[in-house]
């Protein structure tokens, strides 16, 4: 078993979520940082959808009751085993009785602990991942608390306690997906007929504009902050959203739609970010910085067809 010793409201299971629900009303979900969710499993050899530990800002602690073999992920929490530094994106080797302490990253949000085989875990609607807005309703993912144990599946296992198991794939090309997270982020979206029928001078000003990531940003959506956008706009009658979309309040300030976003909204929509710039967003702090650049439809599908392949998707 593995005992969460410490933890605040930060930790919580994720999987890819349940984009099958949506016409129920239930948000998405899943993991913010795909791309290190999928990592994880894929160095471990897990089937992609095996739930992790998705950490917001570190500072929980673990204990391990077994042996068993884990990937930590994403953000850099300076992780101490047994009060010895280990690293990101390597495999670690857990002994009974092992104590592995996550702190504050100094960058990025999300951190991510899968664990090879997986562990037991409460499924709804075809799905692991909690989300906090919906927890409340009968049935769903309950919250996790602090000295919470979780089984290991039955096909768990461990290497020799003096073997050395890292991983064949340089550790530089893990890296590369958010190489650039302390530079301004591009977001390149899909515009809409609304941006489209936009006079020059209003679209300029957006393409052109940078932002920053408001405090008020969570996993439902992040909201940017910049020289309100003055145009007037009506809000329409609420009608299906989708990860990325790009809403404009009347404050003229832009809202990006994010995993455990809702299913349906009013505001007025720009356009939608591409699949995998939403990933990179999703680690960015508030006060970095993002600006918007165009693509075509062809391109998105490029970039999301090489994502899914390069992650073992297809």
């Amino acid at each position: 078993m593995i005992t969460v010793e410490k933890c605040t409201k930060n930790i919580s299971i994720q999987d890819l979520g349940r984009p099958s629900a949506q016409h129920l009303g239930f948000s998405t979900s899943g993991a913010a940082d795909e791309y290190s969710f999928l990592l994880a499993n894929l160095l471990l050899e897990n089937q992609a959808n095996t739930p992790a530990f998705e950490i917001f800002l570190g500072n929980v602690t673990f204990k391990f009751n077994q042996p068993c073999t884990i990937m930590l992920t994403g953000a850099d929490c300076h992780s101490l085993l047994n009060n010895r530094n280990v690293e990101n994106n390597q495999l670690l080797l857990m002994e009974k009785g092992d104590v592995l302490q996550l702190r504050t990253p100094r960058n990025m949000l999300y951190t991510y602990l899968s664990v090879q085989g997986g562990f037991d875990c409460n499924n709804w609607l075809g799905s692991a991942s909690y989300t906090h807005n919906e927890h409340h309703i009968n049935g769903h993912i309950p919250p996790i608390y602090q000295g919470q144990a979780f089984t290991l599946s039955a096909n768990t296992g461990s290497k020799s306690k003096h073997e050395n198991v890292i991983s064949n794939t340089p550790k530089q090309d893990r890296n590369l997906f958010h190489q650039s997270q302390k530079d301004k982020l591009t977001l390149r979206f899909i515009p809409s007929n609304l941006f489209n029928a936009w006079t020059k001078t209003h679209q300029h000003t957006f393409l052109t504009q940078t932002y920053q990531v408001s405090t008020l940003s969570d996993k439902m959506g992040y909201r940017l902050t910049g020289e309100p956008l003055e145009v007037s706009l009506e809000t329409e009658l609420s009608k299906p959203v989708t990860l990325g979309t790009i809403q404009l309040p009347p404050d003229g300030q832009p809202i990006i739609l994010m995993k455990a976003r809702q299913t349906i909204g009013g505001y007025p929509v720009l356009g939608v970010v591409i699949y995998t710039d939403v990933i990179r967003l999703s680690q960015k702090r508030p006060g970095e910085q993002v600006n918007f650049n165009m693509t075509p439809l062809s391109q998105a599908q490029a970039q999301l067809l090489s994502f899914r392949k390069r992650m073992g998707l297809t």
